[in-house]
């Protein structure tokens, strides 16, 4: 059924939308299941295979301005004719490193990779090796795999990607800006050759066990719901980090969703990973609209914008935040137009100025009306009403009618977690929370900066 007519159904009453938001959602919600943990990005980056109809309509404008580019920055030439099995190759920043490489593929169960680190600014080199563990995921465009290093015996995950000699690779320029206790570290780089003599980016990056997707699955198959205390502390974290990566770095991540959030299961601290899709957004530079997961997508996207902003992340964020309250998505569309169908039975029919607000270009479609789901019947059980205030100001047509991510780290369901006696079940200290740099907190007011550090950690 397309997606007018499906709209046209819902409008005249035939299909209900009940306490389940997504009606016939129950074999949808099914599908997240077999998503693959640590997986690369790449699937949700492709213009879907089956798209038809509106759905291509809505982004051909899109895809027409940016199919020309790249999405990154040229290599310097001395790259280019790299042949890293002689063990040859430049350092090109501090934390990329000289490689040499042994044969196969390096992510065989217990194959060994020695690498140098080191060796800038009159320092000497220094070997490094890993052990390969296990492999945790995969994608089109790569694999990661779980490795030791023989010096430290520290866990680490390797994320080997194919690379292009032609072009420098714009996960690793953005990760070699990053600093924070919400965002996974990259501890070093370096590069690998197969036997095609294919070139391969191996980022080496923190170990952290468990991710947002995992926990929530745990507590499902527990006929439980996430605490609210983890939802808490979960959203929470997820928001300062964007905070960071918004205002602080000037980055877009482009894919939030469950499986892209690490966390540690003793201390629950969290942390973005995969910046595979991330990119800087600079006004008047177009940018594909086929971005993000589609669970995640905010509806500018859906309607081909390329124009779009950091807002894409925080409507993101609230699907998150949404899913964990309900243990389910809450937009689990088939395809990119089911997406927009998902969302128009839980918003209701965007008015004409929240749809210029989202694609100024698009005009071409009018859309039968269908009034909002009440959102305290969306969450039926007893659920906290800042929760629910949270997830409305999260989830909002118009891109800057939404929350930013330092006014949602300040709201009000967030509160529990600035108590001075707050700590994590069972008596355990909470994740750092409130240890804000200056760069963090630039350009808010004082006021706000009084209710996002609370009394006691001020003393």
């Amino acid at each position: 059924m397309n997606v007018m007519r499906r709209l046209k159904s819902i409008a005249s009453g035939r299909t209900s939308v009940s306490s389940d938001p997504g009606g016939d959602a129950s074999t949808k919600r099914a599908k997240v299941d077999q998503d693959t943990e640590w997986k690369i990005h790449g699937e949700s980056n492709l213009v879907e295979r089956n798209a038809t109809g509106l759905e291509q309509q809505m982004a051909s404008a899109s895809l027409g301005h940016v199919a020309s580019k790249s999405g990154v920055d040229q290599l310097p030439k001395e790259i280019c004719g790299m042949r890293i099995r002689d063990g040859k190759t430049s350092n090109h920043g501090d934390k990329e490193v000289e490689a040499t490489v042994i044969s196969g593929n390096g992510t065989e169960t217990g194959q060994i990779i020695t690498t140098a680190i080191g060796g800038r600014i009159g320092q000497p080199k220094q070997s490094i090796s890993y052990m390969a563990e296990r492999v945790v995921g995969t994608g089109s465009f790569g694999v990661v795999f779980q490795a030791k290093c023989l010096e430290t015996g520290e866990s680490v995950a390797i994320k080997k990607v194919l690379q292009d000699k032609r072009y420098k690779n714009r996960e690793l320029q953005i990760m070699r800006l990053l600093d924070h206790p919400n965002v996974v570290q990259l501890k070093h780089c370096f590069f690998s050759t197969s036997e095609k003599d294919e070139l391969y980016l191996n980022l080496v990056l923190e170990y952290v066990s468990e991710t947002v997707y995992r926990v929530s699955k745990h507590h499902g198959r527990m006929n439980q719901h996430t605490p609210i205390v983890y939802v808490q502390l979960y959203t929470y974290q997820i928001c300062r980090a964007l905070n960071y990566l918004h205002n602080v770095v000037g980055v877009c991540h482009r894919d939030i969703k469950p499986q892209n959030l690490l966390v540690n299961p003793h201390t629950h601290q969290l942390k973005i990973c995969d910046f595979g899709s991330a990119k800087m957004l600079l006004p008047g530079e177009p940018n594909i609209s086929y971005i993000c997961s589609r669970y995640y997508r905010a509806p500018e996207l859906i309607f081909g914008a390329t124009e779009y902003t950091t807002a894409i992340d925080m409507w993101s964020a609230g699907c998150v935040m949404a899913e964990l309250l309900l243990g389910q998505p809450l937009f689990p569309g088939e395809s990119g137009v089911d997406q927009l169908v998902e969302i128009i039975k839980i918003l209701g029919t965007p008015t004409r100025e929240e749809i210029k607000c989202m694609n100024p270009n698009y005009t071409e479609f009018k859309f039968p009306q269908i009034k909002a789901h009440p959102w305290h019947k969306i969450f039926l059980r007893k659920m906290p009403p800042e929760a629910v205030d949270l997830v409305s100001r999260l989830l909002q047509y118009s891109p800057n009618l939404r929350c930013t991510a330092l006014e949602a780290c300040a709201h009000p369901f967030f509160d529990d977690l600035r108590k001075p006696n707050a700590c994590l079940p069972g008596g355990r200290p909470l994740p750092p929370l409130f240890n804000f740099t200056e760069q963090e907190l630039s350009g808010a007011s004082a006021e706000l900066c009084q209710r996002l550090v609370p009394e006691h950690v001020r003393r």
